[in-house]
This record gives C-alpha cells, structure tokens and sequence, in this order.
C-alpha cells in the first residue's frame, strides 16, 4: 500500500523540539468549527485579544513533539474563543488537530498574580486524600458550564473530580500536590495499595 505525499504540516511534526526553553501550554482545541480550518478552544487563561499578540505559538499532543504554528484570525462567540491556524484551511485539516494543544515558551507566557497558577500547572500533579494516601495523578482539566473537573488517572482508568470546595482542598503547585475530600465511592477500588 502507498501512501499519500506528506503534508507540510505532517513533515514538521516529524521534528522534535530541543527546547532550550520550557514551552507551556496556553489552550486546547475542542473542536472544529465550520469547513475553513477554524477551531474552538478552551484558553487556560487569555482573553481573546490576547491570542492577537501571540506571534511564537506551538501546538501538539504534548511539549515534546510540536510544530510551529500562528494565529491567522481570533474571533469570539459570547464567552467562547475561535482560532483560524495558517495552514489548516479546511475542515480536515482542522479535525486532525482537535485534541491538540496550542504552547507558548515560558518567557511569553501570561504572568498571574500570586498564589494564582495555570491549569496546565496541575497536569501530573499528585492527588492524595485527607490522610496522605495517593489516588492519582490530574491527566487533564476540563471547563464544563457549572466548574471544572479534574481528570485524575489512577491504575483502574480515569475518575472526573469536581473542582469544588468541599471536594478540592487544597492545591501546592510547589509540592506538585492536590489534596481532596472524594464523596463517597469516588475512587472506590482505585487507591493505590
């Protein structure tokens, strides 16, 4: 079986990034928008204005296997923020990169006050209980309309928790470290031993 000539963008993402620095992530795409490459996408922490002045931006499965990418439109829809990448210019193009997430180097990353961290800060971050024992490690962060959850992979699959005060009781981004009250059976049969 012969394969199709690769794409442009499939001849960058063969390139590994030798980062000379820490590329953060700032936005994943959700989901395409449209038949001319546009992408919704949940921001971590910008306003649409700010994706305007981005000019060095990255996208990828992870940091370490990422191709250049730029913004060519940003537009908004109430509350929600699309992307119009150079290169994806079609629909098929753009469903190929849903799930992606879109990075900045470190130096261009968005400063916040203190005590105040990203969501991509708590990916890999331990999650313990109130007694010390360790549940999981947060996969993921996922906006849904009433709070975000937290997608905590544990050694039997992935448990959603509630990011709410009365689960969620503390997070030491320096101690890479959540501690949680789970209700009860949250995590039933997938504490580590």
């Amino acid at each position: 079986m012969q394969l199709p000539p690769k794409t442009e963008n499939e001849r960058y993402s063969k390139l590994k990034t030798k980062n000379q620095t820490t590329l953060r992530a700032v936005a994943q795409v959700k989901k395409v928008f449209g038949i001319r490459g546009e992408v919704k996408i949940f921001s971590y922490s910008r306003s649409a204005p700010e994706y305007e002045k981005i000019f060095a931006m990255f996208r990828g499965r992870d940091d370490r296997h990422v191709v250049p990418c730029e913004i060519e439109r940003v537009t908004t829809r109430g509350e929600e923020i699309y992307l119009k990448l150079k290169m994806i210019d079609d629909r098929t193009a753009a469903e190929q990169i849903a799930g992606e997430y879109l990075f900045v180097e470190e130096q261009h990353r968005k400063q916040l006050p203190s005590g105040k961290f990203f969501d991509d800060d708590l990916l890999g971050c331990v999650v313990r209980n109130e007694d010390g024992k360790e549940l999981g490690t947060v996969h993921d962060v996922v906006q849904y309309p009433a709070h975000k959850v937290y997608e905590v992979k544990t050694k039997s699959g992935f448990i959603m928790v509630p990011v709410v005060d009365e689960i969620v009781l503390s997070v030491n981004i320096e101690k890479r470290e959540i501690v949680v009250r789970p209700p009860e059976g949250l995590f039933e049969g997938t504490m580590l031993e």
